[in-house]
């Protein structure tokens, strides 16, 4: 397909069951640092639209000036929620999935986070197997080679099945590029970076994989750019469990009274190392069980 370290502190959700009581109320773990709230003081509009124009102009901030900063992860996701919604009116693009990051136990745990972090894929932004992937900001880029599912129905708040795979139709290889629109998104804090709809650039969808074979392929798995092996799998506390994101994501999405959509890409997070690749032209391929996954990266033109 074609285009179609923290500062602020970091404040944690304390989770509550939401969704009609006719429903399975929300799972989501509680976390336990302190509980995240929205202020009423908290207005999203100015630091959406420094955002999208950021992302528009394909360039970065050092950061969101400190009266329009969100302070907690609550504040984090309604600025999430306004950068897509002014960036999607500004551009005619339109949302086309999710993505999930710092998923893993020893992310998790630097973090202090119980859950992975949620953002969003957008249509422009995704692309088919060996696509050219268009770059318009001029910065290092990380690579990561994912999981994803393509979701086979639609999920209402509290609807989720208890095996998240009974809402998947297909599953996939996919590569993530990150690239955030700030200038070192780890200074920011947490509540920006999640604002920053957890630095989403551009996703590529490979090769359908059999599901079960996911943990198998995973572990054999090679990330190339330019011809040299640059990521191969992760194990321990840094590994995570695709089908066990996809359940953070229904959580999520239960949590927030979202509703996830039939044909929903979610990419569920690293599985093999993260890399950076630097501005310009760059030929990205994964082998996984025989499937081949590939991407150039280009400058676009301005």
């Amino acid at each position: 397909m074609r285009r179609s370290g923290n500062r602020d502190g970091i404040k944690m959700e304390a989770d509550r069951q939401a969704g009609p009581r006719s429903r399975q109320p929300c799972t989501t773990a509680a976390n336990t640092v302190e509980e995240l709230k929205v202020t009423d003081v908290f207005d999203p509009a100015p630091a959406a639209a420094l955002l999208a124009r950021t992302w528009r102009e394909g360039r970065q901030i050092s950061e969101i000036p400190a009266d329009i900063r969100p302070r907690t992860l609550a504040e984090g996701y309604a600025l999430q929620d306004a950068f897509i919604k002014a960036y999607t009116a500004e551009t005619g693009d339109r949302e086309a999935g999710w993505k999930l990051g710092v998923g893993s136990v020893a992310a998790m745990q630097a973090a202090g986070t119980e859950r992975p972090l949620v953002g969003r894929v957008l249509a422009g932004h995704r692309y088919d197997n060996g696509a050219t992937v268009q770059v318009l900001c001029q910065a290092p880029i990380t690579v990561e080679f994912e999981i994803a599912f393509v979701l086979g129905r639609d999920i209402a708040p509290g609807a989720a099945p208890s095996d998240p795979m009974q809402a998947v139709s297909s599953t996939h290889i996919a590569f993530e590029l990150v690239l955030s629109r700030f200038i070192n998104r780890r200074a920011v804090g947490w509540p920006s970076f999640v604002g920053d709809s957890v630095g989403f650039e551009a996703s590529i969808l490979g090769p359908r994989i059999d599901a079960a074979a996911i943990q198998r392929g995973v572990a054999t798995a090679t990330v190339q750019a330019d011809g040299q092996t640059r990521g191969t799998a992760l194990s321990g506390d840094d590994a995570i469990d695709p089908t066990q994101m996809l359940r953070h994501l229904f959580d999520h999405a239960c949590y927030h009274g979202l509703t996830l959509r039939t044909g929903d890409v979610v990419t569920t997070g690293a599985v093999a190392k993260p890399f950076d690749i630097p501005a310009g032209k760059t030929e990205l391929s994964a082998r996984f069980l025989g499937q081949t996954l590939s991407a150039q990266v280009v400058p676009a033109q301005a």
